[in-house]
């Protein structure tokens, strides 16, 4: 799926018992969750019939809970269903009934309202080159002037440039 930003988001299926719709709003209680199980067991393998039905919520189910509280653009009757449409009568004449009154879901851009009970994946990172090497820049910028720079060697002076003192007296000469 695309969204308006042109990211590319990728979404699996939601195998958990309280679909994601935290973009439409919030619960201000949690709902019945079901007992622990292993991580390797469904949450649901352990129920019998009636308990799973009693856990499970499907989007509309858990959209009508008296403890979901929604927020945002949520049409509800049927003229706020068609001023929410991508009609745009300056631009599209004539549009057969059904185009009036398509939603930005339908036309497959994201918005905040989940049209089925998945669960968006994280975007891969791209590593480029396929390794983490991460190549930097100096930190600092050392003069060229400065003595550690010169080649190596048994004449090489390390103190200032230009100067240094005999071995014997300690007296100043220059090169």
């Amino acid at each position: 799926m695309r969204c308006k930003n042109n990211a590319s988001i990728k979404r699996e299926r939601n195998d958990d018992h309280i679909p994601n719709i935290d973009g439409e709003g919030c619960y201000m209680k949690e709902l019945p969750a079901p007992p622990e199980t292993h991580p390797s067991i469904r949450w649901s393998a352990c129920l019998s019939p009636n308990e799973r039905v009693f856990y499970h919520q499907t989007l509309s189910s858990a959209r009508r809970a008296a403890r979901f509280v929604t927020m945002g653009p949520i049409p509800r009757d049927s003229l706020d269903i068609n001023l929410a449409s991508q009609y745009n009568h300056a631009d599209e004449l004539f549009k057969g009934k059904n185009d009036v009154v398509l939603q930005e879901e339908t036309v497959g851009q994201c918005t905040f309202r989940r049209l089925r009970n998945t669960r968006d994946l994280s975007p891969e990172k791209i590593i480029p080159l396929k390794h983490p090497l991460q190549i930097g820049g100096l930190q600092e910028k050392a003069s060229p002037n400065t003595v550690k720079l010169m080649n190596t060697g048994p004449h090489t002076p390390l103190t200032n440039p230009g100067y240094s003192r005999q071995s014997g007296d300690g007296n100043f000469f220059n090169y």
